[in-house]
């Protein structure tokens, strides 16, 4: 199993999976990059998150999981939080060098969302909740490049 871990990232950014559009249209398979098209929503982080994804062979190829981890501030909106685990959402990702990724397509598997009960310890001293969000996939992340 092979681990690569992306510089820390400051944003994390949410579209719903049938408002996406890619360009140029294509298969993707690892290492190639992709425009992704929308009205990208950024999550209210508190602090950088991170993002980390493994691969393993199986019987049915190569298979990556993309795990991003971070921390919302308790006052983000209890609605949003339901509607990002009840619907298809697709994760734009930038780190510190401004590299931007993609997490998750438009076809299934997509990514899926769990928020953790509320953190009193938060470094920044404020009530936080925290998030993972797991992509398991034949794709690792995608990276973008702008239009």
């Amino acid at each position: 199993m092979n681990t690569k871990i992306l510089p820390t990232i400051l944003f994390v950014e949410f579209l719903l999976a049938e408002e996406m559009t890619l360009y140029p249209k294509k298969f993707l398979s690892p290492g190639d990059t992709t425009s992704a098209i929308g009205n990208w929503t950024k999550l209210k982080l508190t602090e950088p998150a991170s993002c980390n994804t493994t691969s393993e062979q199986t019987d049915n190829g190569l298979v990556y999981t993309t795990k991003i981890a971070g921390i919302i501030s308790d006052d983000s909106d209890m609605a949003l939080q339901h509607r990002l685990q009840t619907k298809f959402h697709l994760y734009r990702i930038t780190d510190v060098y401004k590299n931007k990724y993609l997490v998750g397509i438009d076809k299934k598997p997509f990514p899926e969302i769990k928020f953790s009960p509320v953190n009193d310890a938060s470094s920044s001293g404020m009530r936080a909740v925290n998030f993972e969000i797991t992509w398991i996939s034949t794709l690792p992340p995608i990276d973008i490049i702008d239009l």
